[in-house]
């Protein structure tokens, strides 16, 4: 009996040992900003999208104007979603220019490797197991009409997702597992 509980405690403390998690927290103007069924409601000025990764080196991140692509990458894994046809794209490194990737076509990739190498915000802190980062973000950046758009300009919601892709051997998107999802609706 003793062999069986420790066997299902070593188990058990493997689980917790490998598992992945990833927390995000918006903030705008310092203050936590609470969703209502994952809909986040922001001012037309800079916010900040706290990271919080265990287990995970990097994540892909959909963003999109498009409420029907959100909508059919939300579920299962549907490879006739666009975001899953093609590999992400990394951004700069350190944000350095502050804003977000709009694409229709294919994914961002947000990621930290050590303090040297990342997505975020300057002074990420943890290692490559366990981190913390922020993106702030004051404009987006939509790839394909490849224009800045100030948030004070910016009229619509925007749609994302934060998932980790799940590859096969050969190295073909087969599914993903959903991190994070949000409605990000601009008030004036």
């Amino acid at each position: 009996m003793r062999k069986i509980t420790l066997a299902i405690l070593f188990s058990f403390v493997s689980l917790i040992a490998f598992a992945q998690s990833l927390k995000v927290v918006i903030k705008q103007d310092g203050k936590i900003i609470q969703p209502v069924n994952n809909i986040y409601e922001l001012k037309k000025s800079t916010f900040v999208f706290e990271i919080t990764s265990t287990g995970l080196e990097g994540f892909l991140i959909g963003a999109t104007t498009d409420e029907s692509i959100y909508n059919a990458a939300l579920g299962d894994y549907n490879p006739d979603v666009w975001w899953f046809q093609n590999t992400g794209m990394a951004e700069e490194l350190y944000n350095a220019d502050k804003e977000l990737f709009l694409m229709d076509m294919a994914p961002s990739y947000w990621y930290y490797t050590d303090s040297k190498d990342h997505r975020f915000d300057k002074n990420p802190k943890g290692n490559l197991n366990q981190w913390k980062g922020t993106r702030t973000i004051s404009k987006f950046y939509d790839i394909i009409a490849v224009e800045e758009i100030a948030l004070k300009n910016f009229e619509g919601s925007v749609y994302m997702l934060m998932y980790n892709p799940i590859y096969n051997d050969e190295y073909d998107l087969v599914g993903k597992e959903n991190l994070f999802n949000a409605t990000l609706k601009f008030k004036d």
